[in-house]
């Protein structure tokens, strides 16, 4: 755990910079190459999150070798053990670590969860979905105590239909029809691009997949020697980096060795008023500084092809920030997206109320938000936010603060994000440093 100093001196930024691999895609591609012998993945990110899973990864392969320079991970000889134990430590830091189960299950006896795998404190998220759609497939689950136990004795293929289209839930069914033999129906799974990598990922192995997400036809149980992949780029990175640029009244361009695949984000930026250059593997925002603010926006977000939940810190950053008239967002996948403006409000954020509400039956949090196309917060202490994102939504708020800035504990920036204050500076940001660091939060 430590805190972030972020200070600027309010000059637009002016950078192009090229995105690491992707939070979800590396997760997602991971749960099914885990069922490979021996893997080559590239363009894999190093922070927190991926370093849980990699961690995970070693209890089932005797050599897991990383190298953050190149951004490679290799592991191979994989082991069958009678037990696997994911303990207190390790599910504290990823909730991705859900993903890696059916992997984990094919090499072991016995799996045991030292309670849930936690990830961003962002509202109600249930995991019994997750137990529910590994029974499916066979999986017997037990409860000792705190600890969850999961066997999967009778591997069995499954017809899945989800009511709500779960990213991870897609994700756990799209590995476990993969590893049971048979053939598997998933229906009405998530769209979310990372779960087309994984998709891919899986044909690349030689798995045969027919159809597209969301729905697809699964045959699985065959082994599969060797998987190479490279992991797509960080689509929250990329609207992280272009948020900083605008709000600098700037122009970032980010780049990648892939499509982006942000068409929602960009939607918005362009309704905005933003000027956006779409390069197919680089994207540009900028500020449209001839007007000297952006428009206000009213935008729905929820599972994708929506909106992203992801996005929604940054898109009410910018519309509080730099936008003239009243902005409307709603999300009906994370209730406490915008807790992180109560963290700005002492240092004058204003014109932000949230209120709850439903949307076809789905409990919704909307801020109706009047902005201030010059606004600026005032320095000091910004706190703590338990939200990847929000907490990356508190550091580029110090971009348009009359000084420096501190975010307490970085803990659940660095799961997302495997330097971001090293990422700034290379935008140009005056400075940007992590004053502390330790790998896992204080209880």
């Amino acid at each position: 755990m430590g805190d972030v100093r972020l200070f600027h001196d309010g000059s637009p930024l002016h950078a192009t910079v090229p995105l690491p691999g992707g939070k979800h895609a590396f997760a997602h591609s991971l749960a099914c190459a885990a069922l490979a012998d021996e893997g080559n993945l590239q363009d894999v990110p190093d922070h927190v999150d991926a370093r849980a899973l990699r961690d995970a990864l070693s209890l089932v392969f005797d050599h897991v070798a990383y190298d953050s320079h190149s951004r490679h991970l290799r592991f191979s000889a994989p082991r069958t053990a009678r037990q696997v134990t994911l303990d207190e430590q390790l599910v504290s830091r990823s909730r991705s670590l859900f993903c890696l189960i059916p992997a984990l299950l094919t090499r072991a006896d016995e799996v045991r969860l030292a309670g849930a795998p936690q990830g961003c404190a962002i509202g109600s998220r249930p995991y019994d979905w997750y137990v529910a759609i590994l029974r499916q497939f066979g999986v017997q689950t037990r409860y000792e105590e705190k600890t969850l136990v999961l066997t999967w004795a009778d591997r069995r293929p499954a017809l899945v239909e989800f009511a709500y289209p779960s990213m991870t839930g897609t994700v756990i069914a799209i590995a476990a029809a993969a590893a049971a033999p048979g053939r598997s129906v998933i229906r009405n799974a998530s769209v979310e691009p990372s779960c087309d990598e994984q998709v891919a990922c899986l044909r690349a192995m030689g798995v045969p997949v027919a159809g597209t997400l969301p729905e697809l036809e699964i045959t699985g149980g065959a082994r599969c020697a060797t998987v190479s992949w490279r992991v797509a780029c960080d689509r929250i990175h990329a609207v992280t980096l272009l948020t900083a640029g605008l709000l600098t009244r700037g122009a970032v361009t980010v780049t990648s060795g892939g499509p982006l695949r942000v068409p929602r984000f960009v939607e918005f930026l362009r309704r905005a008023g933003a000027q956006v250059t779409d390069h197919g593997e680089a994207l540009t925002a900028a500020f449209p500084t001839d007007r000297g603010r952006l428009d206000p926006v009213e935008t729905a977000a929820g599972s994708e092809p929506l909106f992203s939940s992801d996005w929604v810190p940054f898109a009410a950053l910018l519309l509080s920030l730099r936008s003239h008239g009243k902005s409307v967002l709603t999300d009906d996948v994370f209730l406490d997206r915008f807790q992180f403006t109560d963290n700005l409000r002492p240092h004058g954020l204003r014109g932000v109320r949230l209120g709850r509400g439903d949307r076809k039956g789905r409990a919704t949090v909307t801020a109706e938000i009047d902005g201030t196309p010059a606004g600026v917060l005032t320095g000091g202490n910004l706190g703590h936010c338990p939200d990847i994102r929000g907490s990356a939504a508190l550091l580029l708020a110090g971009l348009a603060a009359d000084g420096p800035v501190v975010l307490e504990n970085d803990f659940h920036l660095r799961r997302g994000y495997t330097d971001l204050p090293a990422d700034l500076r290379r935008l140009g940001v005056t400075a940007a440093e992590a004053l502390t660091r330790n790998e896992v939060p204080h209880a």
